[in-house]
């Protein structure tokens, strides 16, 4: 990677760290917003960082990808759900699982 898409990349990480912790504050300032709504915005900027990162030619962030993945479904069965806590924590481990059990599926690691 050329030293100009390294300092874009690290630009990127910087904004989207950014990006996360304004979405996290505004998450628990405003009320009505769920747990779940914020988990789904916190999906969707992990996403975001990936696709400018991949619009400019520079490799993704192979491990945002499935927390983001992880963080929409679960935010999305949270809010639509409304599930109790404990509920919504059975969901984001089978959530987990299910990625992570895909994730070796799609992309196979040699023995």
């Amino acid at each position: 990677m050329s030293l100009e898409n390294q300092a874009l990349n690290r630009t990127y990480a910087t904004i989207g760290w950014g990006a996360l912790f304004v979405w996290w504050g505004v998450s628990i300032i405003i009320g009505p917003i769920t747990i779940g709504m914020s988990a789904v915005g916190t999906g969707l900027i992990l996403l975001g960082v990936n696709v400018a990162r991949w619009l400019k030619g520079i490799p993704i962030n192979h491990s945002n990808t499935p927390l983001a993945i992880v963080a929409i479904v679960w935010g999305l069965l949270d809010h639509l759900l409304h599930l109790s806590f404990g509920a919504s924590t059975a969901t984001l481990l089978i959530v987990i699982g299910l990625v992570v059990i895909t994730s070796l599926v799609i992309h196979p690691r040699a023995a």
